[in-house]
């Protein structure tokens, strides 16, 4: 692997930590009001409120997971080729 695959690879996860530190409490906490009642008597919330978080939620949740692939797949002809044995 690379110096270019590595740091796309990095890259992939720290995105990927910054959108579940945003997105994982805001979630959650939707999901408690729901349970709890206190969005229904408040408000009426629309649904694909929360089916849009839970899916930022899992858009996180795949760049952590996926980072390798994903660095390997940006990097792609970035980095210089493994130099082989000179011929014998």
């Amino acid at each position: 692997m690379g110096h270019y695959t590595r740091l796309a690879v990095v890259a992939f996860r720290v995105f990927g930590l910054i959108i579940l530190f945003y997105a994982v409490p805001i979630t959650l906490i939707g999901v408690v009001r729901v349970a709890n009642g206190t969005a229904l008597r408040d408000r009426n919330p629309e649904p694909g409120t929360m089916v849009a978080w839970a899916a930022y939620t899992l858009a996180g949740l795949l760049f952590v997971v996926l980072a390798r692939p994903l660095g390997r797949f940006a990097a792609r002809g970035l980095d210089a080729p493994e130099p082989s044995a000179p011929a014998a």
